[in-house]
């Protein structure tokens, strides 16, 4: 008995060492990491799109808007608008578009708007004859015989895998004259950043800048920025939920003088939609859109306030579409 004793005595404390021993979860592993091949980013005029897109549409006095969809490439349209801000009356249009090509709407786009009474009209063309070239022109034809086409814009963009780069000129006339050229790149899925280039003429005054420009993105927020040395621009967007989006702006304009921030809001609902805005002029309003139930309607609501200036405008709209039922 004592020599078993003495045998098993030793081995007991060992053995309960070995189960009162610390377990230790394994090693951190490195993997190798999942890269994104850099997106498209867009043109410079929409780098600030996300917060931007935040804004309420204001309308002021009372519109009626109606559309028909005859097929999936043609819509005709009509619209009357009772305003003090907006010209008043009736205009009616509509745009074409090729047929679907593998559930693809093909270019060239044609949308055309006239007004009865005057004869005056608005004409927007978009042609893309490649997948990477695109065409825009936006022209207003007035009914005089001998009058001309006045050019709103032309523009001519080339977007590649992770760059973009477009040519715009705004109201081009023999006396007076804007063109930009920028150039936007996305190093990758997140950041971007480019420069565009500003000249303009009238008569014998012509003026170049340079902007410079930057955006950082994730999925729920993103901040962009413009700069040169007349302008900054800086925006901010959040989306907090599926419901809410938030967003600010800070633009300072050195050749104005003058400096806004502003604060937007967006709030989605299954029925309604609701964008607002507060900003450092003591300018506050907000749009207020809803589907009336069972009917192919939209009714909207408008109002905007500005303190300093004592102003305050109203709106109101109904919008008929047969796609709605």
């Amino acid at each position: 008995m004592s020599s078993q004793a003495g045998f098993d005595e030793p081995c007991a404390p060992k053995h309960r060492a070995n189960r009162q021993r610390p377990y230790f979860p394994k090693p951190f592993i490195t993997v190798d990491g999942i890269s994104r091949a850099p997106l498209n980013p867009g043109d410079f005029a929409s780098l600030h799109i996300r917060t931007y897109n935040l804004r309420p549409e204001w309308f002021e006095g009372f519109q009626l808007n109606a559309s028909k969809a005859l097929a999936v490439h043609q819509t005709v349209r009509a619209s009357w608008n009772l305003s003090h801000i907006t010209p008043t009356g009736f205009r009616m249009g509509v745009q074409l578009q090729r047929r679907c090509n593998d559930h693809v709407l093909k270019t060239p786009l044609v949308a055309f708007d006239v007004n009865p009474s005057t004869l005056a009209s608005n004409m927007f063309l978009l042609y893309r004859p490649f997948a990477s070239i695109c065409g825009e022109i936006s022209a207003q034809l007035q009914p005089q015989a001998q009058s001309v086409p006045v050019i709103d814009r032309l523009s001519l963009q080339h977007m590649g895998s992770s760059t973009t780069t477009t040519l715009r000129c705004y109201n081009p006339t023999r006396e007076s004259c804007r063109m930009t050229l920028d150039h936007l790149m996305s190093y990758n899925d997140r950041l971007a950043f480019g420069a565009e280039l500003l000249y303009e003429w009238y008569r014998n005054t012509t003026n170049a800048q340079i902007a410079l420009a930057a955006r950082y993105s994730f999925e729920r927020h993103c901040i962009a920025a413009t700069g040169s040395l007349e302008a900054f621009d800086l925006s901010y967007w959040r989306k907090i939920n599926d419901r809410l989006q938030i967003g600010s702006s800070f633009a300072c304009s050195h050749r104005e003088g003058k400096a806004i921030g502003t604060i937007y809001y967006r709030v989605e609902r299954p029925d309604c939609t609701v964008r607002g805005l507060f900003d450092s002029d003591w300018s506050v309003g907000f749009t207020y859109q809803r589907k009336l139930s069972q009917m192919p309607m939209n009714a909207g609501l408008s109002l905007l306030f500005c303190i300093p200036k004592n102003t305050f405008q109203c709106g109101f709209k109904i919008d008929l579409d047969s796609n709605l039922q």
